[in-house]
């Protein structure tokens, strides 16, 4: 029996001399498929399955339990217009990837998760100016989705600072002084499809995406070390 599905590409792994796993992230949930062969005349059949975060449609046979199912065909359903020719959308889409492969489990999955991911891909590649702190803003935000939420409830903002341990809080023992803490505020109140007007010193920059990191390994300590940051370091600017 035939079914077809709509995801984005988390992770690929080869299998076999021609055959591939690919692991995606649905409406429905995080599915793994098996195909068969994606060789033909020795050229790669679905070289978008490289791209980071690609979204796809693909027809898929149901087989039985305890096995994977078998593509039978997919197709690109968006390609994106900027980010193969702009190095800075390029290394975000790549964090964006690391990050959603890594912290996106079965067992955090919701809609709201897919519809953030979608949404992103679409803002990143179509915003006339994409700002050097959306990385922070992504990694926050799906943080918060996945349990994590930092945003500071309080309408009275005095004097607060961020910890990685208490997010907003009066403890004296942060990890952002009183101007970075305002900023990552800032940065974070904006909607994930909203561009970001704010001007921002670029070592803040630097500080809060290091207090990011650091957040993310304290909250998910049984995830391995991002590797996609090495890049960002050198145009958060």
């Amino acid at each position: 029996m035939e079914s077809v599905v709509r995801g984005i590409v988390l992770h690929s792994l080869k299998y076999g001399d021609n055959g591939l796993i690919i692991k995606t992230l649905t409406p429905n949930g995080i599915f793994s498929f098996f195909i068969g062969s994606y060789i033909k005349n020795k050229k790669n059949k679905y070289p978008f399955l490289s791209y980071p975060l690609a979204i796809i449609d693909c027809t898929y046979y149901k087989t039985k339990k305890g096995k994977l199912p078998k593509i039978k065909s997919i197709s690109l359903v968006y390609v994106p217009k900027i980010s193969g020719y702009d190095f800075r959308r390029q290394a975000i889409s790549t964090f964006m990837a690391e990050c959603a492969y890594k912290f996106i489990k079965e067992e955090t999955f919701s809609t709201n998760i897919y519809s953030f991911l979608e949404d992103s891909i679409h803002f990143i590649n179509e915003t006339e100016y994409l700002h050097a702190a959306y990385p922070i803003q992504f990694g926050f935000k799906m943080a918060a989705l996945l349990g994590f939420n930092i945003q500071n409830t309080d309408k009275e903002k005095t004097n607060k600072l961020f910890s990685i341990e208490k997010g907003f809080s009066l403890d004296s023992k942060a990890d952002l002084d009183f101007n970075d803490s305002c900023f990552l505020e800032d940065i974070i109140s904006y909607d994930i499809n909203q561009a970001i007007d704010i001007k921002i010193p670029s070592s803040s920059l630097k500080n809060i995406f290091n207090v990011l990191l650091r957040f993310l390994k304290y909250h998910f300590p049984e995830i391995s070390a991002l590797k996609s940051p090495e890049i960002l370091h050198n145009i958060i600017e």
